[in-house]
């Protein structure tokens, strides 16, 4: 097989992370109260969760929506008016709780990896987060693409997101390997569209049959061997 793209997943293959939520939510309500909305914090969180609700309707179907489109819903819920920059304002208060931390090998295999091949980041997500947080520690530099489901409006497994990287990347689906966490997202999505999948280990997904790392440590071993069998 010859390879030419390798496209990377992020949460829980390059990076864990996740949202502190209270003191997310305590700088939320005190941006409202700012701007002279005195919001009870149990009104803030279910209207959190009720844009949250939509989303995943929304995601049920293999679509995504911005970030700011989620938070203007969230903002409607309490009568208020959303505007562009209370957005951007809260998405940077997100942003600022949202803590990742890459995995050991991170650097040193992307730029194994960016040697050999183009390199892509495909992220389910809603913000742009992946790809500040890789500015923020110069790994974007080894990226020929950084796709965030939010750009184009659906989400893996969608084969549609699939086929916007192999085209921005011109390359063919057999050229190319998709490495993730996910088996119906990453594993699953990549296979429908002809990209051979690699799923990094993890003991909250079932079992998959294909090939297999245990981080992105072993990857550019597993893909000598894929080119050399």
């Amino acid at each position: 097989m010859r390879i030419k793209a390798v496209i990377l997943d992020f949460g829980g293959t390059l990076a864990d992370g996740d949202l502190e939520w209270d003191p997310y939510h305590e700088e939320l309500r005190s941006y409202l109260a700012g701007l002279g909305h005195d919001v009870e914090m149990a009104d803030l969180k279910r209207a959190i969760r009720g844009a949250l609700g939509d989303l995943e309707r929304v995601r049920s179907k293999g679509e995504e929506r911005t970030f700011e489109e989620v938070y203007a819903d969230m903002l409607s819920r309490l009568s208020v008016q959303p505007r562009d920059e209370d957005l951007e304002a809260i998405h940077g208060i997100f942003k600022r709780h949202y803590v990742n931390s890459f995995y050991p090998c991170t650097e040193r295999g992307l730029e194994e990896l960016s040697a050999r091949y183009k390199v892509a980041l495909l992220s389910n997500t809603m913000s742009d987060q992946p790809r500040v947080c890789l500015t923020e520690k110069r790994l974007d530099k080894y990226f020929a693409l950084i796709i965030c489901s939010r750009d184009l409006g659906v989400r893996k497994p969608n084969p549609r997101i699939f086929r916007h990287v192999l085209r921005e990347l011109g390359v063919e689906p057999e050229e190319a390997v998709h490495v993730g966490d996910n088996i119906e997202a990453d594993m699953e999505g990549a296979e429908g569209v002809g990209i051979t999948p690699i799923w990094i280990r993890n003991s909250d997904s079932p079992p998959w049959h294909g090939y297999a790392v245990n981080s992105i440590c072993d990857l550019p071993e597993l893909l000598r061997k894929i080119e050399n069998s």
